[in-house]
């Protein structure tokens, strides 16, 4: 799959359900380019609860996931 294919992909509520699976905090979905690939950004440090790689239209498709992410808060006026 390219990137494009993938990043059409991350509109789908059963994508992020399929990577994310039960997880509760905040996280940003997105793509790569090199390689194709979905890139997941979590809160905790440890990654080690979500997927490598997902079966999507019948590939796999790797997922990169970073710990560390804090999710973009409202700023005051």
């Amino acid at each position: 799959m390219n990137v494009k294919q993938l990043s059409k992909l991350t509109e789908q509520p059963e994508i992020h359900r399929l990577i994310v699976g039960d997880y509760g905090g905040g996280y940003a979905l997105g793509v790569t380019d090199d390689p194709p690939a979905f890139l997941l950004r979590v809160e905790p440090q440890d990654v080690g609860l979500f997927p490598d790689h997902v079966r999507v239209q019948g590939r796999d498709v790797p997922v990169i996931v970073e710990g560390g992410f804090r999710p973009p808060r409202p700023q005051g006026r």
